[in-house]
């Protein structure tokens, strides 16, 4: 029904009726604006979720790391920062041979006995430094492309320190104090490859330097000790300690 048609129905008078229309077109325009609009989608999209941060190549892996560090195919990721020393036991894999790791000791020398290159000198190094030693190695001889996986498995005891052996003995030089053993002069020097011939085994000279600068030296008779059972004349030894055999002044 047009508004015409109501105001006629009404019987409105023609002069009356412009005004009534105007009014009635603003009332129907009023109703239509007042119904409800349909809800469009919102164009904003759902937050993307925050990467992670992928791991840097270098940065030295955890020790909870190591059977991920011993799986990768990649050497950046090895350890550059902690060196490895005497006692430490790592596990070592080539990619290319597709084996599983095996675990190899540095040894009381400082090395690694490596496969089929032999000892390489370990101590003082980091894994990735001597994974890269290793790998060179292995190209210049037996391999077109090596990668070498080496990891911290189990960290050694740390000794203690060095004492010095010289005089009549077998091998004279530092020796590295084990960790977990009382070292003493009898047995420092069996270590240094026993007696030398014409050692004086009774005058063995124990050389320590104490708190003060001073240096205390003992007479041990490590004859007494090792042929007639005394190890009470025996004595510890301390790190720096120096012991020194020396030669019978008649040999006979």
């Amino acid at each position: 029904m047009t508004p015409s048609s109501i105001q006629a129905s009404f019987g409105l008078p023609r002069r009356n009726r412009t005004g009534i229309t105007a009014l009635l077109l603003i009332l129907l325009g009023s109703l239509s604006l007042a119904q409800p609009l349909p809800l469009l989608p919102d164009p904003t999209p759902p937050p993307a979720p925050i990467p992670t941060a992928p791991s840097l190549p270098g940065n030295p892996p955890t020790r909870a790391g190591t059977a991920a560090v011993s799986a990768t195919v990649s050497m950046e990721v090895l350890d550059s920062v902690r060196q490895l020393t005497r006692g430490d036991i790592v596990n070592f894999r080539i990619v290319e041979d597709r084996d599983p790791p095996v675990a190899l000791q540095v040894t009381d020398s400082g090395d690694l006995e490596v496969p089929y290159i032999g000892r390489v000198r370990a101590e003082g190094k980091s894994p990735r430094q001597l994974a890269f030693e290793i790998k060179s190695l292995l190209e210049r001889d037996y391999y077109h492309q090596a990668t070498v996986i080496l990891a911290l498995d189990v960290e050694g005891q740390r000794s203690p320190g060095i004492v010095y052996v010289t005089g009549m003995v077998g091998a004279p030089g530092p020796l590295q104090i084990p960790p977990n053993e009382t070292l003493t002069v009898s047995k420092a020097i069996l270590r240094a490859g026993g007696f030398a011939n014409f050692a004086n085994q009774r005058r063995v000279r124990l050389t320590r330097t104490v708190s003060d600068g001073d240096t205390q030296v003992q007479t041990i008779d490590v004859k007494q000790i090792l042929e007639r059972g005394r190890p009470e004349l025996d004595i510890e030894v301390l790190p720096n300690d120096l012991i020194l055999v020396p030669e019978r002044l008649i040999n006979f």
